[in-house]
């Protein structure tokens, strides 16, 4: 992968914010639709790339609040506890 190939994500990115249907909601946020990145000349499966596997999701999140707990303990914002809590149930919806 290149620098240039960053111009695909860039592209991506601008035309979400300009509100084009180029996303789809997922349990970890909005995720590209099949086709809304020019993947012309990369060896890729979508599918593959775009994939949540839940089971590293999942432990990923309960590293992550592990990491957050010893380095603030109880200085993390209840904020950012309810997001981190709203995803784990996203991800644990079938």
């Amino acid at each position: 992968m290149s620098i240039g190939d960053n111009i695909r994500v860039l592209d991506w990115i601008i035309r979400r914010v300009n509100n084009e249907d180029v996303a789809d909601v997922s349990p970890v946020g909005l995720l590209p639709k099949k086709g809304s990145i020019n993947l012309d000349g990369l060896n890729v499966d979508w599918d593959k790339l775009i994939s949540i596997p839940k089971d590293y999701w999942a432990s990923d999140i309960d590293e992550t609040l592990k990491w957050l707990d010893e380095q603030l303990g109880d200085d993390l914002p209840q904020d950012i506890r309810k997001e981190i809590q709203k995803q784990k149930d996203r991800l644990s919806q079938p």
